[in-house]
């Protein structure tokens, strides 16, 4: 059974959510919040980073940025948005949120060290390098995850090799037509994290007003030493 699809392709999601207008009461601005909590960080990779890694490095401070994601048509996008280091409207006021300046965009352009086309959803299809890093972050990716069973695997999976002391954030928007999804609680996220043997920091469900994703799932994760 084949993954369900975002909600839009490449070109018009790009330009829908991460253009001009940012879009308050969706979500956006309880994760920039949750970022910003992570200290500075010498590596990070962004699973499933479609094209939106550099609205997210808005609040972060990370030396080497890793994005992944199975289509290499929104990679190519986050990567030319990179080299012209001009924020749009959403990134302009993400940055004003988080108190950070014009410079500290420059910044996080520059951090883009690496883009891999790669299923982070398969077993086998991701290099280890890629989830040693200090931080991990997945925006949506695990909510396209089918059942309970195929979510735990994946998060345990993604989460084996980050390092101790490693930070892992994320979000996962809930369908208004969740067919074909994992219906996500509480229990599932406790449950994956207790077993990929992290400590949860947060864990939330927040109402968006968006209509086509009326719920988004957030959390904040540390590997403990052992």
């Amino acid at each position: 059974m084949s993954a369900p699809r975002t909600v839009l392709d490449a070109v018009p999601y790009w330009d829908t959510y991460y253009g001009n207008t940012f879009r308050f009461g969706q979500a956006t601005e309880h994760i920039l919040d949750l970022l910003g909590q992570v200290p500075p960080v010498p590596t990070w990779t962004d699973l499933g980073a479609g094209s939106e890694s550099l609205l997210w490095a808005t609040a972060l401070d990370a030396r080497e940025l890793t994005a992944v994601d199975t289509d290499p048509d929104r990679l190519a996008t986050l990567a030319v948005f990179a080299r012209t280091s001009r924020p749009r409207g959403v990134h302009q006021v993400a940055l004003a949120l988080c108190g950070r300046g014009p410079e500290h965009f420059t910044d996080r352009c520059r951090s883009l060290t690496a883009t891999l086309v790669a299923d982070c959803l398969s077993p086998g299809r991701l290099p280890t390098w890629t989830l040693r890093a200090d931080l991990l972050t997945q925006f949506g990716l695990l909510g396209l995850c089918r059942d309970p069973r195929h979510f735990t695997d994946a998060f345990v999976r993604l989460h084996a090799h980050l390092p101790e002391n490693g930070w892992a954030v994320g979000a996962n928007w809930v369908a208004a037509d969740s067919t074909g999804r994992v219906h996500l609680t509480h229990q599932i996220y406790r449950h994956a994290a207790l077993r990929a043997g992290l400590h949860l920091l947060h864990l939330d469900r927040i109402p968006s007003t968006d209509p086509q994703f009326p719920l988004v799932w957030t959390y904040l994760a540390r590997r403990m030493p052992r």
